[in-house]
């Protein structure tokens, strides 16, 4: 992971514990400039890869973990 997808999955983990919403994930995305895309029940899941984009693993509405790619 380079230096800058490093400091962007830094910036991403601060959400974790926050409520999900649309708004929350369009703050992060102009945040970082990077796609930001939800997943868990009730999120469509792509199987694409994508190392420059950050995942966020919602459980009851709420963010729990956020990873980068997959």
């Amino acid at each position: 992971m380079t230096i800058d997808l490093k400091q962007h999955l830094d910036t991403a983990i601060q959400y974790i514990g926050r409520q999900y919403s649309e708004e929350l994930r369009g703050e992060l995305a102009n945040k970082t400039g990077l796609a930001v895309r939800p997943r868990g029940i009730g999120f469509i899941m792509t199987k694409d890869y994508n190392p420059a984009r950050i995942n966020l693993l919602v459980e009851n509405e709420i963010i729990t973990h956020v990873t980068m790619g997959n």
